[in-house]
């Protein structure tokens, strides 16, 4: 019996490193352009942008920090 538990543990110990591995992958130069995209940067937070200028037309005000400014009327 223990020496199925130790082969099931390596079974599965196999299987999450072959899934670890496969997350490495080296990229070509000209397919880098999609990781460099600044939508797939972390940190970008699309939807909070997108806030803040619904903000910036509703109040007439922009929050710091932000470069978007429209007016308050809501004519885009």
């Amino acid at each position: 019996m223990r020496r199925s538990v130790l082969k099931s543990a390596l079974i599965i110990f196999s299987i999450a490193a072959m899934l670890m591995l496969q997350s490495c992958v080296s990229l070509k130069p000209y397919e880098r352009i999609y990781i460099d995209d600044p939508d797939m940067q972390l940190g970008l937070d699309a939807g909070l942008s997108f806030q803040h200028y619904i903000f910036s037309i509703r109040e007439g005000a922009i929050p710091a920090g932000t470069s978007k400014a429209s007016g308050g009327c809501g004519c885009n």
